[in-house]
Parts: C-alpha cells; structure tokens; sequence
C-alpha cells in the first residue's frame, strides 16, 4: 500500500462523532474514508480501493447488516465486520444469515487496542497466535505441546496455577481449558470420510501431525490461553450456526457446539481463527479486571 499504509478502511455510521474517533484513531496506519449511509460507502467503494468495511448496524435506511452483505456481493474480496453498542448476542442469528463472522461492541470506554487489533487482522489476514491479541508488552508464560489424553489433566492444572499467581483463582477458567483442549484433542482429527476419529474420553496417542499447541501469555491488563489444532476441520459457518443454535436455546441436546457456546459464556473474549483444511485455532482472553467487561463480541476468522 502506498504511502507507507497497511491498507484502506471504510468507516460506515451515521454518528458524525463515531466516525470522527474511528478515524483519528486508524488515519496514521491506514488511509480511512467515512460515510454517514449506505448510499454514501458505495459511491466511495466505486472510487476507491478498499481493504475493510466497517458499519455500525442500526443506522436510518439501509441496515448495516444488509450494506455488509450487499458489500459482499459487489466487492467479495473485501473484508467486512459490524459495530454496535448494542447485545451482539441479540445479532448472531442475523450474523449468520447474511454472513457476518466479525462485531466489535462499542464498549464505554471504548476499547481500542482491541479495536486496533481486529482491525489490523482483517486487513493483513495474520490472523493466527496469541500474540496478535495481546498488548506490545505482552509475556508468553508456557507452551505445550499434547501428544496424548494423558497429558490434558495435568496441563489443565499447571495452567490454572501459573494464572493464579497473577489473577484470583476463577473456577470457570477450568471449564474454559477443558472444553477447547478436548474439542482439540477429540474432535478435530477425522478419518478420509469425515467421521471423528477418537472417541471422546478414551485414552488417545495423536499422530505427530495432530499434536495440539497451547500458548499462555499475559499483558498489563488481560491474560490469554491459544489451543491450536492442525485440522481445519470447523468452517465459519459451522461456528454460526452452533452459536446461534445455543444462544436461542435451541441447541440443549446437540452434539455440536457445547464447546464453543460454553467457551464464549465464561470468557471475556473468544476468538476462532480457521486456515481450512489446515488449522483452527481458539483463542479466549479475561480481562484482569471490569474495565472492558460487557457486552461480548463475535470473533470468528477464516482465511
């Protein structure tokens, strides 16, 4: 990109005050344009080139929903994401139908490192490690590599002691490391046909190209756990679906899903980042204390 740019954002909200922060805060990076509707994004999409689309949802006229899908449609190789102030839990059904993997919540005080972030992912698609989502001061405190069932209790525990010397003890953060290592373990390696191929709970040895990796790290004000599989199995759409399922209720006797659901619920962030056929990863962060907690946001990558 020219002038020593990552790329080219469209900024899309009917609040002159929004667009104003947004800009300010993405103009020494990337070259940012800004429209107030709908009318207005597709005039600057017919002129200029463009990296990411970003739209609050609920704007007079056309929806944000319906100008990302429709942005979509015209331009596919756009990136895209909605923001909103709003319950994105409220979103997610809508999310999946028309696409949407990625809203950011307009939290009070607005958190930009974490917009910064996403941002800065979307646009170079460097989407996969714990790192991207940390502060520059970050420390990665452990790695681990799971080669076999065995290992899991025991990573589980050293993980929840290592983060107990810097945050209180949170019951819900053993559920957290249970839930995404066992998917990881269990559900991503499948046979040629599709079917999984350990059965949950028995006493598994991975091959060398199934190992799962973790990473634990911290910055000054949230730590975060990576569980990275080499499977590529999940796609965008099957993490909707599975979500929204949940979310609504309609998910209790599903086979599917639990993992993530429980995984969003009991953390402050989850994010899922998917190279198909290749790897997934997921990733949850917790805040070290209530600044940014709130409404949750929808992560879900795929390059």
């Amino acid at each position: 990109m020219k002038n020593g740019k990552i790329g080219a954002v469209l900024i899309v909200d009917d609040e002159a005050i929004i667009r104003g922060m947004l800009e300010i805060e993405l103009e020494s990076k990337y070259i940012v344009y800004s429209a107030e509707n709908a009318a207005q994004a597709f005039e600057i999409l017919s002129q200029h080139h463009v990296d990411l689309v970003i739209s609050d949802i609920n704007m007079p006229g056309m929806k944000g929903y319906e100008l990302l899908r429709k942005v979509k449609e015209s331009y596919p190789n756009i990136k895209t994401a909605l923001i909103t102030a709003y319950n994105i839990d409220d979103y997610v059904r809508m999310a999946k139908a028309n696409d949407i993997s990625n809203i950011i919540p307009k939290s009070t005080p607005f958190n930009f490192d974490e917009f910064n972030s996403i941002v800065h992912n979307l646009v170079t698609e460097q989407i996969f490690g714990l790192p991207r989502y940390l502060l520059p001061d970050h420390e990665l405190i452990k790695e681990y590599d799971i080669a076999e069932s065995s290992q899991i209790n025991d990573v589980e525990e050293e993980i929840l002691a290592l983060i107990t010397k810097f945050h209180k003890p949170q019951p819900f953060v053993q559920i957290l490391l249970e839930e995404l290592i066992t998917n990881a373990v269990y559900h991503a390696p499948v046979l040629e046909n599709g079917l999984e191929k350990y059965r949950k709970h028995s006493d598994v040895r991975l091959d060398d190209s199934e190992i799962v990796h973790l990473v634990l790290g911290r910055d000054g004000e949230k730590y975060g756990v990576s569980v990275l599989d080499t499977s590529g199995k999940l796609t965008k759409e099957q993490v909707l679906y599975r979500m929204d399922r949940h979310i609504h209720g309609e998910g209790l006797l599903d086979e599917d899903g639990r993992g993530l659901h429980m995984s969003r619920m009991y953390s402050d962030r989850l994010i899922i980042n998917i190279k198909k056929n290749a790897m997934t990863e997921a990733i949850f962060l917790n805040y070290l204390n209530e600044k940014y907690k709130g409404f949750k946001p929808l992560y879900i990558n795929e390059v």
